[in-house]
């Protein structure tokens, strides 16, 4: 392909994103996708090896990807993951960031840190609190949240009090902030290593995450749009996110 061919590409790259339409209400959304639970369990044997920096990150190349491009479009000021595991997709997180120059406070909070890889523990970049998120208020305080600079990046993989959780941070989100629920794919693995470890054949995950965003959206529809340019970048609903990219209107 000769340099002009790819200006050209990169013309039509550009017209096509200037013409989408980027953020709707989950509303108009379908509760589908391109991914067959076959194609996400194959997906599966590669997701649950693949690390950062020796840490098991436990991601998807898909939403890698995705979160890589969203990353570097918001430039987030704070960035707060709810589920830490061993810490990797915290490290990744801030390591982007660290990368684009951007200076971001990430903090990754998990009912039990003894989890943690000791990469992730001596991280500068990362702040790891220990809570449980039934007691969300409690761990986040309205005194601390007000602190924090924005835009935010919060990230729901804990998969326990997930419309709570939303509702005490509703209060302070503000437009241009991004939410990511994790997991909302209902053809995606019920059990970690499922896809990888034959032995534990494939389960589907099921709608309840799904539903628990949709019942969070009910009466918020406006507020919190669901940005197609990251759901359906590989596809439609091509993430284990489905309908999970929320921008704060």
């Amino acid at each position: 392909m000769q340099n002009s061919e790819y200006h050209s590409l990169r013309d039509k790259i550009t017209k096509e994103l200037r013409n989408q339409v980027r953020c709707v209400p989950i509303e108009e959304r379908k509760d589908t996708g391109v991914l067959s639970a076959e194609l996400m369990s194959s997906i599966c044997h590669g997701k649950y090896q693949l690390c950062w920096r020796g840490v098991d990150i436990m991601k998807d190349p898909l939403d890698l990807a995705i979160v890589q491009q969203l990353l570097w479009e918001l430039k987030p000021r704070t960035v707060i993951e709810f589920g830490a595991y061993k810490g990797g997709s915290a490290l990744w997180a801030a390591d982007m960031l660290k990368m684009f120059d951007c200076k971001s406070r990430v903090i990754s909070v998990d009912i039990d840190l003894s989890l943690l890889d000791s990469e992730a523990k001596k991280s500068t970049h990362v702040e790891f609190i220990e809570g449980d998120l039934m007691q969300v208020e409690t761990i986040f305080p309205a005194e601390f949240l007000k602190t924090l600079e924005h835009p935010w990046f919060l990230v729901e993989d804990a998969h326990v009090n997930v419309k709570g959780i939303l509702e005490h941070f509703d209060h302070f989100t503000e437009p241009g902030d991004y939410i990511c629920i994790e997991d909302t794919n209902p053809l995606a693995p019920a059990v970690s290593g499922q896809g990888l470890v034959k032995e534990l054949g494939y389960t589907l995950f099921g709608p309840k995450k799904l539903n628990e965003l949709k019942n969070f959206l009910s009466g918020r529809s406006q507020t919190y749009m669901v940005d197609q340019r990251y759901t359906d970048m590989f596809g439609y609903n091509a993430t284990w996110n489905m309908n999970g990219f929320l921008k704060r209107m």
